[in-house]
């Protein structure tokens, strides 16, 4: 590995430690976003232990319930642009538009059911 000095450090902070992204972003870059939940058994035990400065905002039986699981994340892909961002990512986000594709509902849809998570290619074929 190479070192470059006017890359940034990244945070300590907690929340912003894991980001992968230090640079100020511009119009038309275009990158992934990829939120995601984990269920870890050895960091979930961890804050849920006694003493702990999480232990308060946890619940345990809860959280007992969903580590089968394992977690998920979901992916899009975005472009930057003057006022905010598109979101390239073209498959069902909604619990609407889960259930509508589970049930055998065509996709992509008409109209967007969801105009928050910015989707202007969603409907383009129709237009």
């Amino acid at each position: 590995g190479t070192t470059v000095d006017d890359i940034p450090k990244r945070s300590t902070l907690p929340g912003l430690s894991s980001l992968r992204t230090t640079r100020t972003l511009q119009e038309n870059m275009t990158l992934t976003v990829e939120p995601g939940c984990y269920f870890i058994s050895h960091l979930l035990d961890k804050a849920t232990a006694d003493g702990s400065p999480l232990q308060a905002y946890l619940n345990k039986d809860v959280l007992e319930d969903y580590q089968y699981f394992g977690g998920v994340r979901l992916e899009d892909v975005v472009v930057i642009t003057k006022d905010g961002c598109d979101n390239f990512t073209l498959c069902p986000r909604t619990t609407e538009e889960i259930e509508h594709v589970m049930s055998g509902g065509k996709w992509p849809p008409l109209k967007d059911s969801d105009p928050s998570l910015r989707r202007s290619r969603l409907t383009e074929s129709y237009k």
